[in-house]
């Protein structure tokens, strides 16, 4: 007969999740330790330690402790990250709970999510990040930056049973919202929002497409011949993460581009990922055009162009853009690759128009912001005037015989 396990100190940080999985054990027959740690893989005294309550064990072991008992990965990940907030290991001796970063530093994205169930998930787990809100203070958070966001709307957006994908304002709002009351727990800098902000909206644009243009079926003669062609005209490189894949083997005309778009875009002294994230550009896509594996779009390299003169101090370029658009027709007229469809000029002007109209928002906040401060401290300086004179001509009257 297997030994008792001892009871939980109600005292310790973590009794409630230790109950929990204990109960978790039971619900599936009270397997003995022994049996959890050749399904779990991990060791009796580990999985023991991690029911105890005295410590919060590992994501993975308590992962591993939920699947052995039959529990659900995303149930369970839910319930560590919401353990670690709300009791933490020990007494904070230091910094105030507010000041203290929970389970992560970085905030999540959803870079994997491919379907709206994916990407409703990584909402709930931003907001368990940002310290799991109530719905209450996330309205009331968005109404303070101007976003009318109901409790009844977030629910919707973070429910569980909810198949289809939030619309974006919603999803806007709902991220500016969680990022605003990490930001005042100290857990993200205001520098480090905007880029995570514009990040999930270009991820809510993917599975948005996603989800409203299935791709076409293709027959097997046509793949073949496009997989044919490509082998004979394009060798990409390995994958290279932290730098530009080189150009590959392309036609010349192809080559001529990429290197005059490489140029460029060497000026701007940015990443990948953050052009990317800034224009509102997939990282791969972008890649492909610096590669010259794929011809951008002209608003492409009108993007492209304007930074480059910003770059150099504002400076306007209409001969680069020229040499560009050359380049381009060149390369497109060569038949190594199809034209991109009209709409996708379209939709860079579009994208391009969207984030020049966020950033003239945010230009207009923190310009009402300065004026009220600057109000402020008039009335401010004001009062104390007023406060000086009255104890002046107090001080000048005359005395009574």
């Amino acid at each position: 007969m297997a030994r008792p396990e001892n009871p939980i100190d109600p005292t310790a940080p973590y009794a409630t999740f230790a109950r929990q999985l204990r109960k978790l054990r039971q619900s599936s027959g009270s397997p003995t330790y022994t049996t959890l740690a050749r399904r779990a893989k991990y060791s009796v005294s580990a999985l023991s330690q991690a029911a105890a309550g005295r410590k919060l064990p590992s994501l993975e072991l308590t992962l591993a402790y939920a699947t052995a008992c039959g529990g659900g990965r995303e149930h369970w990940t839910e319930q560590w990250l919401i353990a670690q907030h709300q009791s933490g290991p020990g007494p904070l001796d230091g910094p105030t709970a507010a000041e203290v970063r929970p389970w992560s530093t970085e905030p999540p994205v959803p870079a994997l999510a491919g379907t709206p169930q994916e990407f409703i998930a990584c909402l709930r787990e931003l907001k368990l990040w940002a310290g799991n809100p109530s719905l209450s203070r996330l309205e009331a958070v968005a109404f303070g930056r101007g976003f009318r966001l109901p409790r009844s709307t977030i629910g919707d957006a973070l429910s569980r049973s909810r198949a289809s994908l939030p619309n974006a304002f919603v999803v806007r709002s709902l991220v500016l919202a969680c990022l605003t009351v990490a930001q005042r727990q100290n857990r993200i800098r205001a520098e480090e929002a905007r880029p995570v902000a514009e990040e999930w909206q270009e991820h809510w644009l993917r599975v948005h497409r996603s989800c409203q243009r299935p791709p076409r079926p293709v027959s097997a003669t046509a793949a073949s011949r496009v997989l044919a062609e490509t082998v004979q005209t394009v060798v990409l490189p390995p994958r290279q993460d932290h730098a530009l894949n080189p150009i590959g083997k392309v036609p010349r005309d192809r080559r001529l581009l990429a290197q005059a778009l490489r140029e460029l875009f060497d000026e701007l002294d940015l990443s990948l990922r953050g052009f990317a994230v800034r224009h509102h550009v997939d990282p791969s896509t972008l890649s492909r055009y610096l590669s010259g594996s794929r011809i951008p779009p002209r608003g492409f390299l009108r993007v492209l162009v304007r930074e480059a003169s910003m770059r150099r101090g504002g400076e306007s370029a209409p001969e680069a853009l020229q040499r560009l658009d050359a380049l381009r027709l060149a390369a497109l007229q060569a038949g190594a690759l199809p034209a991109p469809p009209p709409e996708a000029d379209r939709l860079d002007e579009l994208r391009q128009a969207l984030y020049d109209a966020h950033a003239e928002l945010r230009r207009s906040i923190e310009l009402e912001a300065a004026l009220k401060a600057q109000r402020l401290s008039r009335q401010q300086a004001i009062a104390r005037l007023q406060a000086q004179m009255g104890e002046l001509q107090g001080s000048r009257s005359p005395q009574p015989a």
